[in-house]
């Protein structure tokens, strides 16, 4: 019987929440009918009904569990999702971006590797999204993968992990939101955990919560910070 937790950071989604959560839960209970697991929302920051939304369906369905943040941070998001979890097998998933096929399959996966990564950029992989977002994305996991020397194509969106081997890294991430899960992933990669990457698909269903010049401005700050880790994450890990 499989047992895990999903964590879901959540900001501004009162609009799509309980719609996705009920096909999510849906298709859980269809492919995974005698799994156990729970969905962990984790609301950070928003100025919308999102938390209310998400404490409402806590209330209503057993799986799920709502927690919040004061200030809008995906990384910080995650990170309390993962010391809130009760499972040892974590799923990361987007309210908008998670696959089923994923799950199923990373599910059989994470008992013979540590991390199992759902990458956008594989040649099978299906992303729908703007060509301008796709080109971003690819952008920046493309000078990660090679400044850093990594295996891996994507580092941020969906993923499976045992949560016993990042409970003692999580705390010590210097990337607080955007490039949270990059850096967990670099550490795992010079600490020689075992990785594996399954292709997903990606369908865009809003348009982002952010102005582009708020996101664009954060994102570059914090990917110039994480470049400028490089030796020290070297000298201190390898």
């Amino acid at each position: 019987m499989k047992s895990f937790s999903v964590i879901i950071p959540i900001y501004n989604e009162e609009e799509i929440l309980e719609k996705q959560l009920d096909k999510l839960i849906g298709e859980i209970d269809k492919i995974l009918p005698k799994s156990v697991y729970e969905i962990i929302l984790v609301e950070n920051g928003s100025t919308d009904s999102t938390l209310a939304v998400g404490r409402k369906l806590a209330k209503q369905i057993r799986h799920i569990r709502a927690f919040h943040l004061e200030n809008p941070s995906y990384g910080q998001a995650f990170k309390k999702g993962i010391k809130e979890s009760v499972h040892e097998v974590i799923v990361q998933f987007d309210i908008d971006f998670w696959d089923i096929d994923f799950l199923e399959q990373s599910l059989l996966l994470i008992e013979r590797y540590d991390i199992i990564i759902g990458s956008k950029n594989l040649g099978i992989s299906k992303d729908n999204r703007p060509i301008a977002r796709k080109l971003i994305s690819k952008f920046l996991e493309q000078i990660i993968r090679v400044y850093f020397r990594v295996p891996f194509s994507d580092t941020h969106g969906m993923k499976t992990i045992r949560r016993n081997l990042i409970m003692p890294l999580i705390d010590k991430i210097q990337s607080q939101n955007h490039f949270f899960d990059s850096e967990l992933l670099i550490i795992c990669h010079y600490l020689k955990y075992s990785f594996k990457e399954l292709p997903v698909r990606l369908e865009e269903i809003r348009k982002t919560r952010f102005p582009i010049h708020i996101r664009t401005s954060g994102v570059v700050q914090e990917f110039v910070r994480l470049l400028a880790m490089r030796r020290l994450l070297v000298n201190h890990l390898c």
